[in-house]
């Protein structure tokens, strides 16, 4: 009995240390490859049986059908979701290590099985707070790993958004909605998806993705930037109430609003339409190409030439706001889109429906659009003769001074800096009355023929730069639109960096 114990002693002071030993190396190896074993599953191999992932934070309720990007609250949700999974691991190995503990405490062999088995629950002890330690370094590590990566997603995005935004500067990009005459900071984008629809209201990088986001309706990835060819989507108003097409590719090319404004039968619808037509017959001659921006303009302008004959009534513009119609022009040194509001004239004259042409705080140069048959005194002076030649195409519209000072008025209430805008004046009629051709001339013949010296004086104090033309909307027999068209074009549209045939005015 004595030689039993005294074995049994020697048994147990060589088993116990050494299982001790074997349980601690054990436990601090494996809990760290615990974390390690958790990571693969989740982020390797994502298996179905792994709890569901969760994103920390919350990303905001924006209504934005597109999914997060990892790095915007995925990637943290991932984290906690392998410490999650890593612990239940941990708890899984100590219950069965006491499962196997109380078996061999309960058996028979429990003389020779515990000391062993006590000797690894001690070590094991030991190595589970060593190779914890080990744990929450390398929990650390990847917090951290998280931690710089999305502070280096996010300021990619950023700098991207910084640079696209400059570049729009840059190249003097300011997008304009031609339905409700609001500025686009940035056109929303329909998914490109095969029978998705589904309306991207910010594409810009962020939450939702830096280069690419993906349509959390059918899963197509959209590009995030302009850089990056947003502008090959099909573009919306992001403005609440609108959401309009922007069929004219916003973003690719700086915007010209160019407002046309003047007492009602003035002829500015007949101008828009000889400038329109003008600007085709450059196309036929290959020197530029304008091409209609969107499938309304295309509606809207398409075969206007055939009001330009002489003798051929204009339809008359309805009340109604009107809705920008859009040309693309393309010269040598660029691409402009050209976006032209004719309003009806009698929306000149009263505040209320003046206020509604927001778009007139958007444009940098004016078209006022005279018939100088409609001021009295001038009429007056014709002969009879004249006047029975003239007296079917002579507006009945008020003297021009009220439409003018009813815009101008309105334009300084919105904001315009009339003192940097533009204002072209166009005396309609030239086919028809003499008079000189020279924007001096024409501003001399304004104001000693038409004895519009006032409202002379008033568009020169308002303005800060003002020129004078005396214009005829009509076409030769050739087909050819009227040299004054031409004039009268090229001093609009030179300034904003157009290149247009002929000699600059």
């Amino acid at each position: 009995m004595p030689v039993l114990i005294g074995l049994y002693i020697i048994y147990v002071v060589i088993v116990f240390p050494l299982c001790v030993l074997l349980g601690f190396l054990a436990a601090a190896l494996a809990v760290p490859l615990t974390y390690v074993m958790a990571l693969v599953q989740v982020l390797g191999l994502q298996s179905p049986a792994l709890p569901p992932s969760r994103s920390w934070p919350a990303p905001p309720v924006k209504g934005e059908p597109a999914v997060p990007g990892y790095f915007h609250g995925v990637a943290a949700g991932d984290l906690f979701r392998v410490v999650e999974v890593a612990f239940g691991y941990c708890r899984a190995r100590w219950s069965a290590v006491g499962e196997t503990v109380s078996e061999s405490i309960d058996s028979e062999a429990g003389l020779i099985s515990g000391p062993p088995v006590v000797g690894a629950v001690v070590g094991g002890a030991i190595g589970t707070v060593f190779g914890g330690f080990w744990f929450v370094v390398a929990a650390a590590v990847h917090a951290a790993v998280v931690a710089v990566s999305v502070g280096v997603v996010s300021l990619t995005g950023l700098i991207l958004r910084g640079v696209d935004s400059g570049l729009l500067r840059l190249k003097n990009v300011r997008m304009v909605c031609p339905h409700c005459f609001e500025r686009v900071p940035y056109p929303a984008y329909v998914c490109a998806g095969a029978g998705c629809g589904y309306l991207h209201q910010d594409v810009r990088p962020g939450r939702y993705g830096v280069i690419r986001r993906i349509c959390d309706g059918c899963g197509t990835r959209l590009p995030t930037l302009l850089l990056f060819g947003s502008a090959r989507l099909e573009a919306r108003c992001p403005h609440q109430g609108c959401g309009r097409p922007l069929e004219h590719r916003p973003g690719e090319a700086p915007e010209i609003v160019l407002p046309f404004f003047g007492a009602a039968g003035a002829g500015k619808t007949r101008l828009l339409y000889g400038i329109v037509r003008l600007l085709r017959s450059w196309t036929e001659q290959g020197a530029l190409t304008a091409e209609f921006a969107d499938r309304e303009t295309e509606r809207s302008l398409d075969g206007v030439e055939t009001f330009l004959e002489p003798g051929r009534a204009t339809p008359k513009t309805t009340v109604d706001l009107p809705r920008g119609q859009i040309i693309r022009i393309t010269a040598r040194n660029g691409t402009r889109i050209l976006h032209l509001f004719d309003a009806a004239g009698e929306r000149f004259y009263l505040t209320d429906t003046t206020q509604e042409l927001r778009y007139l705080d958007k444009a940098r140069t004016f078209l006022l659009v005279i018939d100088p048959l409609s001021v009295p005194g001038f009429w007056d002076r014709l002969t009879e003769d004249e006047q029975d030649r003239l007296t079917g195409v002579r507006s009945a519209a008020p003297s021009p001074d009220l439409a003018y000072q009813q815009t101008h008025q309105e334009m300084e209430a919105m904001g315009v800096r009339l003192s940097r805008a533009r204002l072209a004046v166009a005396f309609s009629r030239a086919d028809l009355l003499d008079g000189p051709d020279d924007p001096e001339g024409v501003e001399s013949w304004a104001r000693e023929e038409l004895g519009l010296g006032n409202l002379l004086r008033s568009m020169r104090h308002n303005f800060g730069e003002i020129r004078f033309f005396r214009t005829a909307a009509v076409t030769a027999v050739d087909g050819s639109v009227h040299r004054s068209v031409g004039e009268l074009t090229r001093w609009l549209l030179n300034h904003d960096g157009i290149d247009l045939p002929g000699d600059r005015t």
